[in-house]
């Protein structure tokens, strides 16, 4: 029962992480919409304090898990439970570390431009940004109950990525917002794989 107990508590504490999560997706959104560039600094800001955020609660995470598979020594289900929320932690992590880049890209192209510049991402980041929260809906539940739909938004993303990339292998040359767009696109691609990684983990322990 102690055991039960404590693996509860480790998961209230990947939980916790949702809602840092949530708010790098948002405002990571809101940069392919936004043209006022102080409003795009105080987006910089927040993503990048939060992902920094993000980073520190899942090495403190980390060691709580590892703390608790030396004391405990769990097996067979809990052991498995235990290994899987370390690796959801880490595709938490890294979905705003992809946040992060894009934010750097739209710093990049200021204050002229930004990645509103970037025609047509603005859904396409919102196609990612939906396969996000189901994942995190599912994360609450501990169930995948979305798996189908983020598997089609992931399939959708990666043709899209792939069509560009073909676009842009067929030209001379391409300028700069083109090739920066190939380089956000890479990153949203990243995005959904790691929400369709959390629904993978999600299925193996049901």
């Amino acid at each position: 029962m102690l055991m039960v107990e404590e693996l509860e508590r480790l998961k209230s504490i990947l939980l916790h992480m949702t809602s840092h999560i949530n708010r790098v997706v948002d405002a990571t959104a809101k940069l392919f919409r936004e043209s006022n560039l102080d409003k795009r600094k105080e987006m910089w800001r927040e993503i990048d304090e939060t992902s920094a955020l993000l980073e520190k609660i899942r090495r403190d995470f980390v060691n709580e898990v590892l703390i608790f598979m030396a004391r405990r020594q769990p097996l067979g289900r809990e052991l498995l439970i235990a290994h899987t929320l370390i690796n959801i932690a880490y595709d938490v992590y890294r979905i705003s570390r992809y946040c992060r880049e894009i934010a750097r890209i739209d710093f990049m192209l200021a204050p002229d431009s930004g990645v509103a510049a970037i025609q047509g991402f603005d859904s396409v980041f919102g196609e990612a940004a939906n396969a996000v929260r189901n994942a995190l809906n599912d994360l609450t539940g501990f169930k995948p109950s979305n798996e189908q739909i983020i598997a089609e938004i992931d399939s959708r993303i990666d043709e899209r990525y792939k069509s560009l990339l073909k676009i842009v292998s067929m030209k001379d040359s391409v300028g700069r917002i083109e090739a920066l767009g190939i380089l956000v696109m890479r990153h949203i691609e990243r995005i959904v794989d790691h929400a369709n990684y959390i629904e993978g983990y999600l299925k193996d322990i049901v």
